[in-house]
């Protein structure tokens, strides 16, 4: 089953190379990333064998730990998990997840990333080579074992948070748990950083790091200091304490397989519903005027909304969104020593990077575009739609975020500039989203598939898109953001100018890009099912 299992996975990867040649482009382009970096990590075990051995392995433990929760993160916010073998296709073969287990668990360890980050740690365990060979031999243990519970801690992260969005309950119940994290890591940051990074570099990061070499995030890294110091059983608990780690997650992942392979796509909102959303929602009047008074844009607008509330993919980005200015205000700012008036900056990313985030929108009603396009020219009143059921919500959370910052701050005199810059970056970003969302599709995650899922063959699509949006986004937000900027620096009388430039410009932004990406939808109408699809 193994053979069979890699055969059919790289059977796969060369289809998808032949078919379409920017997943060969992303296969070469990491390949060649990732042996640029091999002489740094060669420098690095130089440098590490001439510290002392606390130290080393101290320095190796904030690694591990960094790379560990890069490795959780990047697949849940950023990336998507490469699913080449995503366990639900093996469904219709009736096979059981023992069967099929080792075949990938070899096959995820025969990724990229994976290779890469094995070749890095086993360079750095080469750091030890004055120590010993059993030291040595002890450090590459350590080092497998940490990459393997890199890779297994992904593929649990990925398929647990899959199953908890599934149903209404449990989404609604991991959305405030990870807004909750999040609000509490930013602060936490903040208070540990203020004092400067020095500060925190020589006392409370070496108590950390400390404790994170007693857990299997750092143990595989301290192993070799124990045995080096003579402590033998300090050694062999950690390295037990390991294998036990990589085992339980192994299992679970396991388990998860398991329960993909005995449940289908779930593409409900996990609750039986006696009306439909939809057609309930279309039928309210709402106080959008002119612009949401017409039947196609309510009907438009309420399945986006219905999107918003219950899917799980349009959940996912906007927790993602968030984590952004969280990141800013609770770490950047300390660890950087800013000053404090940067902290004005977090609302204002917040708000940039919900309109930013639109940027494949389109893409992601896939399932009811086919929809939209023989039901006549409507474009505009599609895209008009889509980006009333983002502000529904967006305008809300930026004006929290503002007000939050306002009353930490002190600084009330601000408030116009900060209002006129958070309108401003919205409604730029979500104008720019609009026409790169028409212009530059890519394919996403489906109704009811893995919501951190990421086709490899769209990522150099993506790539194009994002830097594109993303230069845009940099081009226009200093128009917005400048007069806030003097309002900090000079006077705060600017900040008049700044809500007046901001809400002009964004507003004016926002109508002519929905009005643009409207005339395009009607015009590329064809490239658009063809390039989502």
């Amino acid at each position: 089953m193994v053979a069979t299992v890699l055969t059919l996975k790289y059977r796969v990867v060369r289809h998808q190379l032949m078919r379409e040649w920017w997943r060969a482009l992303l296969l070469v382009g990491g390949a060649v990333w990732s042996l640029s970096l091999i002489p740094a990590a060669f420098w690095m075990q130089r440098m590490l064998s001439l510290e002392v051995a606390d130290v080393r392995s101290q320095i190796l433990v904030g690694a591990a730990a960094v790379c560990i929760l890069g490795w959780i993160v990047v697949p849940l916010l950023v990336t998507g998990l490469e699913d080449t073998l995503d366990p639900g296709r093996f469904a219709i073969f009736g096979v059981s997840a023992r069967s099929i287990m080792p075949g990938l668990t070899i096959a995820a360890a025969l990724t990229v990333p994976a290779l890469f980050f094995i070749a890095v740690f086993m360079i750095l365990a080469g750091s030890w080579r004055y120590d010993g060979s059993g030291v040595v031999a002890l450090a590459v243990v350590g080092s497998l074992l940490t990459v393997a519970l890199m890779a297994l801690g992904a593929r649990v992260a990925v398929a647990w948070s899959t199953r908890a969005l599934r149903s209404r309950r449990t989404r609604a119940i991991a959305l405030v748990t990870v807004v909750a994290s999040l609000g509490a890591v930013a602060p936490a940051g903040f208070i540990v950083l203020r004092a400067g990074i020095e500060s925190a570099a020589s006392y409370e990061l070496p108590v950390v790091l400390e404790w994170l070499g007693r857990t299997p995030v750092g143990a595989g890294m301290v192993a070799p200091e124990a045995l080096a110091s003579g402590d033998a059983w300090g050694a062999a608990w950690r390295v037990a304490m390991m294998v036990a780690a990589v085992w339980i997650l192994h299992r679970a992942w396991q388990d998860n397989v398991a329960y993909t392979l005995v449940h289908p796509l779930h593409r409900g909102g996990g609750a039986q519903r006696r009306s439909d959303a939809v057609l309930a929602g279309a039928a309210r009047r709402t106080l959008w005027g002119p612009l949401g008074s017409d039947s196609a844009t309510r009907a438009v607008r309420a399945r986006a909304l219905l999107y918003w509330a219950t899917d799980p993919r349009y959940l996912v980005g906007s927790v993602g969104v968030v984590a952004l200015p969280l990141v800013f205000f609770g770490l950047v700012v300390p660890m950087l020593d800013l000053d404090p008036r940067w902290a004005f900056g977090a609302p204002v990313i917040l708000a940039a990077s919900i309109g930013w985030g639109r940027h494949n929108d389109v893409a992601y009603d896939s399932s009811a575009l086919w929809m939209d396009v023989v039901a006549g020219r409507i474009g505009r009143q599609v895209m008009a739609a889509r980006t009333q059921a983002v502000l529904v919500w967006a305008l809300p959370a930026v004006g929290l975020a503002a007000l939050a910052i306002l009353a930490w701050s002190r600084l009330w005199e601000v408030a116009p500039g900060l209002i006129g810059a958070c309108v401003g970056a919205l409604g730029a970003t979500l104008g720019i989203s609009a026409v790169t969302s028409v212009v530059l599709p890519y394919r996403a995650p489906g109704p009811g598939e893995n919501p951190f899922g990421a086709e490899v063959g769209s990522v150099g699509a993506s790539l194009v898109a994002q830097l594109i949006s993303g230069a845009a986004m940099f081009a226009i937000l200093p128009l917005v953001t400048a007069p806030f900027v003097l309002a900090l620096a000079v006077d705060a009388r600017w900040g008049w100018v700044a809500l007046v430039t901001g809400v002009v410009l964004g507003v004016a932004a926002c109508v002519a890009g929905v009005r643009v990406a409207g005339s395009w939808y009607d015009r590329r109408s064809g490239r658009l099912l063809a390039g989502v699809s």
